[in-house]
């Protein structure tokens, strides 16, 4: 189990560490501020297309800002909400190279600062888990 350094070891060193291309999300909350911060900060390590599903939309100024994103980043981010009910509270990420799954984790990361870089308001948690699992569930829920 991860408890400390989650950005890097979740978000960063995958990257670094694998052969990967593309990370699938699904994520209870997500901020497109975070989201911006991590497309800049990967675009140095192999450029990757980043897959997202906000479970639980519910900050309606976030949304011109994910609209932002598409069109900023339209090669590289693809984001979605899910409306179905009931909500989807699931903080998942699969890493792959052309979609096969390489590197998964799941646990209470949100998508979010709060989630992997601001200790001082919540201790989150983040394990290994099955990308490919994680990759179906997330074409799943797409649907």
């Amino acid at each position: 189990m991860y408890r400390e350094n989650l950005y890097n070891k979740v978000l960063l060193d995958p990257l670094k560490n694998f052969r990967v291309n593309e990370l699938y999300i699904v994520s209870g909350y997500a901020s497109a501020t975070f989201a911006k911060q991590h497309l800049d900060q990967t675009k140095s390590l192999n450029n990757p297309r980043i897959n997202l599903i906000i479970g639980m939309p519910r900050k309606i100024n976030d949304h011109i800002a994910f609209v932002e994103l598409h069109k900023k980043f339209a090669d590289r981010f693809k984001g979605y909400y899910l409306e179905t009910q009931p909500p989807v509270h699931s903080k998942v990420y699969s890493w792959c190279c052309k979609s096969k799954g390489v590197v998964g984790f799941s646990g209470s990361s949100n998508y979010s600062q709060y989630g992997f870089i601001d200790g001082s308001s919540q201790i989150n948690q983040m394990n290994e888990d099955d990308p490919t699992k994680i990759k179906n569930f997330f074409d799943k829920l797409l649907k």
